[in-house]
């Protein structure tokens, strides 16, 4: 009897190439499956600190120090800001002035005041700010804001400084002010009068008045709450604008 012969297992190549298409077509749609799915991309967890490092416990011990000094510097300056805010906010427990001209004398008064109390604290705060700037624990902000405020001033030939209709001297800055005027002869300011629809139209008139014998000024309202349809038009409250202008 004849032994049967094994069939062989090999393939043919065209059976090959059909394999290896399928799963490369396969691989390239898991792949773009996993870009479309969210959860598709998984990020690799933080180790940490391994146990086997020395000083493990010191290094965690500065790393929740320094994580607890950051949070008591935001609560401290969280805290500044706030006091600052009541503070300014705060009025004497006078009678309140009646006209414009009773208004400006007690801001300059106030002013006056906070220049003699704050004037000779101007060398410390700066050797503060470099210190502070050594150690990182002392916010740069306002140094920031101000050279890019130089670099606007310097550029810009008229400023528009915007005033809040309801306390436009407490809005005011008279130290930038002078600070334009002294950067060149050409620079020009125009004060904006903000916020007309939240106060009396004789109030404003009066403040419009007062203002323009220093600057230009110009009445604004920056509310649309009464414009429903058609906000980038002229409508009821901006033409009752333009009439304030034009009318003083």
């Amino acid at each position: 009897m004849v032994p049967k012969k094994h069939k062989s297992k090999r393939l043919t190549i065209n059976h090959q190439k059909k394999i290896h298409k399928r799963s490369k077509e396969k691989h390239r749609k898991d792949k773009r499956d996993g870009k479309r799915s969210p959860h598709g991309r998984k990020l690799k967890k933080d180790p940490g600190i391994p146990n086997l490092l020395p000083f493990k416990d010191k290094i965690l011990k500065e790393v929740e120090d320094h994580r607890e000094q950051i949070k008591e510097e935001r609560q401290r300056q969280k805290e500044a800001r706030s006091q600052l805010h009541d503070k300014n906010r705060t009025l004497a427990p006078t009678a309140a002035p009646k006209t414009i001209a009773d208004l400006a004398r007690d801001a300059q008064k106030r002013d006056a005041a906070y220049a003699e109390e704050h004037g000779s604290d101007s060398e410390s705060d700066a050797d503060e700010t470099i210190e502070g700037a050594v150690t990182g624990r002392r916010d740069n902000s306002k140094r920031a804001y101000y050279r890019e405020f130089q670099k606007v001033v310097q550029h810009a030939d008229v400023i528009l400084e915007v005033l809040d209709a309801r306390d436009p001297l407490g809005t005011r800055a008279p130290q930038i002010e002078r600070m334009i005027m002294d950067a060149g002869a050409n620079k020009r300011i125009i004060l904006i009068l903000n916020k007309i629809d939240l106060v009396p139209r004789e109030v404003v008139e009066k403040w419009l008045t007062y203002l323009r014998h220093e600057y230009p000024t110009l009445a604004f309202k920056a509310s649309t709450q009464e414009q429903r349809n058609n906000l980038g038009h002229a409508g009821a409250g901006t033409k009752k604008v333009a009439n304030l202008n034009t009318s003083v």
